[in-house]
């Protein structure tokens, strides 16, 4: 489990990282984010809502851990979709984006864990984040 911030997960999300088997380099994330924005960001789905907006959603993302013991960089790909909710629209609107992710993680079998990287979109965008969490 971590708390990711930035990155797809919007500002702020928690998410759930497992292997598929076992210390398998192959693994998985699933989360829950939440972003804010103050006027002048439009994604391109959501054309023409500049103001205040929040955005619900959830990252997905496939990944494979590369490295030995403690130390690994990560390398993968998810997809993100949520609601858009613009504060002077009546509904909120469908968003997504696809990305990769490319990081180091700091992981012990139990205990503290520790991620930097980026997660470039299809879109140029590159969103850094950082995630503090647990592992068990």
């Amino acid at each position: 489990m971590n708390l990711e911030l930035l990155g797809s997960s919007g500002m702020a999300g928690v998410n759930f990282d497992s292997r598929f088997s076992g210390n398998s380099g192959f693994g998985y994330s699933v989360g829950l984010g939440y972003g804010y924005s103050n006027g002048g960001f439009d994604l391109p789905e959501t054309k023409g809502n500049d103001g205040v907006s929040h955005e619900v959603g959830i990252p997905v993302e496939v990944n494979y851990l590369f490295g030995q013991k403690n130390s690994h960089f990560v390398f993968g790909a998810g997809a993100y979709a949520g609601a858009h909710i613009n504060e002077a629209q009546s509904k909120p609107q469908f968003a997504y984006s696809f990305f990769g992710d490319v990081a180091y993680r700091y992981q012990k079998p139990t205990g503290f864990t520790f991620a930097v990287g980026i997660k470039p979109n299809i879109r140029r965008v590159f969103w850094p984040y950082i995630t503090l969490g647990y592992s068990f």
